[in-house]
């Protein structure tokens, strides 16, 4: 690496993307644009979060050596040369790299050692890391039958106390008035429109301010329980020493985690929210 060497690295999440835009190991440029998971987002919006990007850089990073790509939805070789060709049309004479959003994890948590990690975000993921690739990954079965924990299992269990009436009348009015439903807009949302996933993932933020309440909480540690028991019960505990999480759920949900952690008799490693800075870090030291 060079020190004039412009690199582009790249994280893109279901919620939203982040670009930025190093000079050697100086950090020159940052984009922040909505999200892209490969699973689900079309070719034209994941062009269109690109042609924002490339609008804003300033001329003299216009042409970087090289990209590094991290996103949700990328572990198959179809999707990653969908994102491949985004690249190749706006940064011709780039070199890059694509890696799904369990290799940033890998990179962020670990850098250059081994370690159990896992992604506690939109979505969840997780996977047992040697130092330089993932040797085993938990089956990823995506928000109908999986992505346990997530933002989006939270909601899915919140929605389903909102309609079954499990909810305290004070947190059902806040609901109906924060989000403006009722049980038939409800149905007519999950079931007749597009990316119920992100209906239901919308519903974090609320989970989050209301975490205290005795329900909420309970919703919570049943949660990230079937986490444990499912993405983290599937890896032999003999292969790992404790566990590192990475996402927006496992940030702000950082002390419920911990508790049922503790419950369940498993170690924690390092918990963070977005993986820019150690990713920075790691292209800097180690690649």
């Amino acid at each position: 690496m060079k020190n004039t060497d412009i690199h582009i690295v790249i994280d893109a999440g279901a919620t939203k993307t982040e670009f930025a835009v190093l000079k050697g190991k100086e950090l020159v440029h940052q984009f922040f644009a909505t999200g892209i998971n490969a699973n689900y987002s079309t070719d034209e919006q994941i062009d269109k979060v690109f042609m924002h990007f490339v609008n804003s850089l300033p001329s003299e990073f216009a042409k970087p050596e090289r990209i590094t790509y991290y996103g949700a939805g990328c572990a198959g070789e179809q999707n990653a040369m969908r994102i491949a060709a985004v690249i190749a049309k706006y940064f011709s004479s780039a070199s890059f790299k694509i890696y799904s959003d369990l290799m940033e994890a890998c990179h962020a948590l670990c850098g250059n050692q081994p370690g159990l990690v896992a992604i506690l975000g939109t979505g969840s993921s997780s996977c047992l890391y040697d130092g330089n690739q993932i040797v085993k990954r938990a089956p990823s079965l995506g928000y109908l039958i999986g992505d346990e924990g997530s933002g989006t299992h939270l909601g899915k269990k919140l929605v389903t106390c909102y309609m079954m009436e499990k909810l305290p009348m004070y947190l059902l009015d806040e609901i109906e008035k924060t989000f403006d439903i009722n049980p038939p807009k409800v149905i007519q949302r999950i079931y007749r429109k597009a990316s119920p996933n992100k209906f239901f993932s919308s519903f974090a933020p609320f989970i989050q301010k209301y975490v205290n309440d005795p329900v909420i909480k309970s919703l919570c540690k049943e949660a990230f329980a079937e986490f444990f028991d499912n993405q983290i019960g599937y890896y032999d505990k003999m292969t790992y020493e404790s566990v590192s999480l990475m996402g927006s759920v496992a940030f702000h949900f950082k002390e419920i985690i911990e508790e049922v952690a503790a419950e369940k008799n498993i170690s924690l490693g390092t918990i963070i929210g977005s993986p820019m800075p150690k990713l920075i870090e790691y292209h800097t030291q180690y690649v």
